[in-house]
């Protein structure tokens, strides 16, 4: 009778030992099963082709998957091994190659440029002669973007390098952020004359090899010649046309050629993790990769929409801010139809990586896949990013819808060239941006610029618009003294100012 006095009351003040008694042990969730699951979900959601993903945490590498179809009218599957072009996640790779230079005492992070290179050469002087390699890889230039200086011309880098001082700055140096792969391209020449190495060679070199990335590639003939690579869709209207790789990406290569799988992804974000080290080789000091990863620019706008996120910054390679109260590292990276972004919590020793073949849904697809996996490994509950990205999605494209009418309304109706059509065509140059051919094809105009082929229509007066992928932009064409025209300017795209090229 005492003994089972005893054994009530052990059972009354002990609420764990009673439950023993009544129920069963809950068994654990299938983390990655589920993960499965929301991915493929997603891939329906937003009409995405493939994509691939890993998982890097607590020091090993957790999962590496491919979802959906490399090919579309081949449905051949995209593997854990699938190449894809991961664009300005490259950014990261050159950032530590200049922490490995300076690890060799070649590179002084405070010295000018200018010093290590007497032929870097900018619009403005004082920037030319201010730039230290840190800037030139956290875009504060001053240097607006000037991509289609690089994009669709045939130009090598030492071509792209020497036309920077033809390139008007809009902004003083550290004055705003700025996105700039014209820079990076340059901290590349500067890698190759501190090195004596090109680029290339100095990536395989210190960084892929060592650290187990031997199928990685740097060029677009590298990535075709092996049998496991995803096409590229980036077509809204046409979702089986491929993107195709005509831009010139390897060339501007520091700043976004980088073609990499997620199997090998995960051996980069372990070298994150690790403080720089694959096991305990060090690759790059700690103290170097740190320089990466500190703060320099405050990435414009600073506010978050969405409360999770703190403030945005960028270092080297790398923007950084806090998600749900963890410090977060990410960049992403767009060229073609690929998209990609890679997500490291170091005080939490998790990181992510995952690329997709389609521009269409521009990061929407892999943000919310990214931010699914963070909060499951957080142990937080899960936000429906999916929807709050999809409202997003919807406005987005409602807001160009809008742009479209009010451009069209800003128009001046019946109005006419002052000239004959033919007096529009002609060669026109500038210095940086090359060649522009414009021609008359069955009373209309029509521009060749490098690879880019551009319809224009008459849009009021002396002004005339781009038509498809060149969409709104403005050619407005100015006269001499004599009333011949002489001059285009050109409101040419990520330019952030009007580009004036003149007739030859």
């Amino acid at each position: 009778m005492k003994n089972i006095y005893l054994l009530l009351l052990l059972c009354i003040f002990s609420p764990t030992l009673a439950q023993k008694k009544k129920t069963k042990a809950v068994a654990p969730v299938d983390t990655l099963q589920q993960l499965d699951v929301f991915v493929n979900s997603m891939l329906a959601e937003w009409a995405v082709p493939g994509t691939a993903l890993c998982i890097v945490k607590d020091g090993k590498l957790l999962y590496a998957k491919g979802y959906g179809v490399k090919d579309i009218k081949t449905k051949t599957p995209v593997t854990a091994n699938t190449l894809f072009g991961i664009a300005s996640c490259s950014k990261s790779f050159t950032s530590a190659c200049l922490s490995i230079l300076a690890d060799e005492g070649k590179l002084d992070w405070n010295k000018p440029v200018k010093e290590y290179m007497p032929d870097f050469q900018l619009y403005d002087e004082y920037a030319t002669r201010t730039l230290t390699a840190r800037d030139l890889v956290s875009h504060r230039s001053g240097l607006p973007r000037h991509d289609y200086v690089w994009v669709s011309a045939p130009l090598n880098r030492k071509e792209m390098f020497d036309r920077l001082k033809y390139l008007p700055l809009n902004k003083p140096v550290y004055a705003q952020y700025q996105y700039n792969n014209l820079m990076y391209m340059a901290a590349g020449v500067l890698i190759e004359r501190l090195s004596g190495k090109t680029w290339e060679e100095f990536m395989r070199e210190k960084i892929l090899y060592p650290i187990g990335m031997k199928t990685t590639v740097l060029t677009y003939p590298e990535m075709l010649k092996n049998k496991d690579y995803s096409l590229s869709y980036d077509d809204e209207k046409n979702l089986v046309k491929e993107a195709g790789f005509d831009s010139n990406v390897d060339g501007i290569g520091p700043a976004g050629a980088v073609k990499a799988n997620v199997t090998e992804m995960s051996n980069w974000l372990l070298l994150q993790l690790n403080k720089g080290k694959v096991g305990d080789k060090v690759i790059i000091s700690e103290k170097n990769l740190n320089e990466n990863h500190t703060p320099l620019a405050v990435v414009q706008p600073a506010e978050a929409k969405y409360p999770e996120l703190g403030f945005g910054t960028y270092g080297m390679g790398w923007t950084i801010n806090t998600y749900r109260g963890h410090l977060r590292r990410q960049h992403g990276g767009s060229i073609e139809g690929y998209r990609s972004q890679m997500t490291v919590f170091p005080n939490d020793n998790l990181a992510v990586f995952i690329t997709t073949n389609t521009g269409v849904v521009g990061y929407n697809f892999v943000t919310t896949i990214t931010n699914y996996i963070a909060d499951t490994y957080l142990e937080k509950n899960v936000i429906d990013w999916n929807s709050r990205l999809r409202k997003d999605f919807v406005e987005a494209k409602e807001k160009s819808a809008k742009a479209k009418t009010d451009n069209e309304n800003q128009r001046q109706k019946d109005t006419k060239p002052t000239h004959a059509l033919a007096s529009y065509a002609g060669t026109f140059e500038h210095p940086a941006y090359g060649k522009l051919v414009i021609n008359v094809d069955s009373d209309a105009l029509k521009a060749d610029f490098h690879t880019e082929k551009i319809s224009l229509r008459h849009y009021h007066y002396d002004i005339f618009e781009g038509l498809g992928d060149w969409e709104n932009i403005k050619f407005k064409f100015l006269m001499n003294s004599k009333g011949e025209i002489d001059r285009v300017s050109l409101e040419m795209p990520a330019a952030a100012m009007d580009i004036e090229l003149k007739k030859k």
